[in-house]
């Protein structure tokens, strides 16, 4: 008959300690469950109801990668919209990249070329092996175009030169707006424009004066396309530089004409709200119809990172076609004062208030060709001016190619997105140990190494530990492109570890944090000698305790 349970004194102290384990989070890939994905506008021009009927239907498809977000609204009400492409299994922050569409309305080709990166990352993920680790590393973001009412007005209501935003604007002054625009007249599909030179000096030398466009007389004032729709450059609103002269205007009628003030347009606005909520160590703007790659600058006309643009621009020239920029075939003194940037500008705006170190203003697609002699017919020539209509492909030729010529474009001109996938820094965390002990308030020593993958572009900002209620732990220099760095940081736990696990993150805003999770350590045993009085004397018997404590693998 049982009485009694004695057991030994130093039971207690008979448990065997736990130590604190490491582990670094790593997200799975994402289980490829679709198949190659195809536009449903293939090989033509999308208008703005187009572009979000693909986004609809991208998200539809690929919702474990792509999450979409309205950022704003154009003037007209139409939605401006965000992709993110990325694998969501991970928790933490990851490095971000982006690629934003179309300021200007006749640039419609970046639109395209923004959509055919996204389904290339879509359709590369789970079969090349690099793209799927940057989806799965990177927050990549697309913005098919920030002007979604220019986009339609080149698209539906063909008006190819079209470069402005379409708030109306009372150009003539009659108290009416946009009501004399250029128009189709003949209806053979193209807006002809004219320019018109008047001739000076003994020999007739051609001075140009203005370029006009086909249209009517629509408000009855013996004037043709005195009213024009669009307003402000986009690429001119932007706060840094607003109202240098220089590359843009004060005049609502000129092409460059950048607004009342800056961020005056509901688009910029839009990509602003957005821009703010996100570090990029490198962003593409997408843009048409000049051989030149734009970078930041000081308004010296030099670059804000002379030696770093210009290793860009070798790099690119290695990547691209030959044709693709003639500034490839400049002397290197030359550069950095030919692709300079007008006030009032994206990339100035990035770069010195979002702190983007390359943001580049990536020019797809010129034609040279247009360039030369025979783009033009002289309809007109006496001895004051001389009137010359400029060919109908002009102005497809100058800023987009024949829509039958979109997809043989992507091709060429598709390892400079990689190429942007390839700069963005991120940041590894490997080998990481932990010594300590596991109760609140014992201090652990953390040791671990880390890496930044990255072409040219380190980390940018410094390294640092962060733990429970932000608190950091630990600051490092940055990290340059591909370098590794082993290292080590103590501090105290806010917790036992045996009732949770303790969450921390190494890393920035720029290259990502890695998480890493600290624990109690492995399963442990210890043999204890129970006493059981009974009846008959003391028996004794030998049991084996398990102590359960969280084990993780390091």
């Amino acid at each position: 008959m049982l009485t009694a349970i004695v057991l030994p004194a130093d039971f207690a102290a008979a448990q065997v300690e736990a130590s604190p384990h490491v582990t670094i989070i790593l997200a799975p890939s994402v289980e490829r469950t679709w198949s190659d994905i195809d536009l449903l506008y293939d090989g033509q021009w999308h208008d703005s109801d187009e572009v979000q009927e693909e986004i609809d239907r991208i998200h539809d498809l690929v919702p474990e990668l792509v999450d979409m977000e309205v950022i704003g609204q154009s003037f007209q009400g139409k939605n401006i919209t965000s992709m993110r492409i990325t694998n969501e299994l991970y928790p933490g922050q990851k490095a971000k990249t982006l690629v934003v569409g179309p300021h200007h309305a006749r640039e419609q080709i970046c639109v395209e070329m923004a959509l055919r990166f996204t389904l290339y990352l879509l359709n590369s993920y789970g079969v090349d092996e690099t793209i799927t680790d940057f989806v799965d590393t990177v927050e990549i973001f697309v913005i098919p175009t920030v002007n979604p009412d220019g986009l339609d007005g080149v698209v539906n209501g063909g008006n190819h030169w079209l470069r402005k935003n379409l708030r109306p604007f009372d150009n003539d002054g009659d108290g009416l707006l946009d009501e004399d625009p250029i128009e189709d007249v003949d209806g053979d599909g193209h807006i002809t424009a004219y320019d018109l030179y008047t001739k000076t000096g003994p020999g007739g030398s051609l001075e140009w004066q203005y370029t006009y466009f086909e249209g009517i007389d629509n408000d009855g004032d013996g004037l043709v396309n005195e009213d024009e729709i669009g307003l402000v450059d986009l690429n001119r609103n932007y706060e840094v530089g607003w109202g240098n002269d220089q590359e843009s205007s004060s005049d609502p009628l000129a092409q460059t004409y950048r607004g009342e003030s800056s961020f005056s347009e509901p688009e910029t606005v839009a990509f602003r709200d957005f821009a703010l909520q996100h570090r990029f160590a490198m962003a593409y703007a997408l843009h048409s119809g000049i051989n030149t790659t734009y970078f930041p600058t000081t308004y010296g006309n030099n670059w804000v990172e002379p030696s770093l643009y210009f290793s860009i621009v070798d790099d690119l020239r290695d990547i691209l076609p030959p044709s693709f920029n003639e500034i490839y075939h400049l002397a290197e003194a030359q550069k950095s004062r030919i692709m300079t940037a007008p006030g009032g500008y994206w990339g100035d705006w990035m770069y010195s208030t979002r702190d983007t170190l390359v943001p580049i203003t990536f020019e797809l697609y010129h034609n040279g060709s247009v360039d030369g002699p025979g783009v033009v017919t002289v309809i007109e020539d006496n001895s004051t001016h001389q009137i010359v209509e400029l060919m109908p492909t002009f102005i497809y030729d100058y800023f987009a190619p024949s829509e039958s010529r979109i997809n043989d474009l992507w091709e060429e001109i598709r390892g400079g997105f990689d190429y942007l996938l390839e700069m963005t820094p991120r940041l590894e965390v490997s080998s990481a140990t932990v010594s300590g002990g596991v109760a609140h308030g014992d201090g652990v020593t953390l040791g671990f190494t880390m890496t930044c993958h990255g072409h040219r572009l380190g980390t940018i900002d410094q390294v640092e530990l962060i733990g429970a209620s932000d608190l950091s732990f630990g600051t490092w220099a940055p990290l340059d492109a591909d370098n590794t760095v082993s290292t080590t940081a103590t501090f105290p736990l806010p917790f036992d570890l045996v009732d949770m696990n303790y969450t921390i993150k190494i890393g920035n805003e720029y290259a990502g944090y890695a998480i890493l999770e600290i624990s109690a350590g492995d399963f442990q045993t210890a043999d204890y000698t129970l006493q059981i009085a009974t009846g008959i004397g003391i028996l004794s018997i030998v049991v084996v305790v398990v102590l359960i404590v969280r084990r993780t693998r390091t």
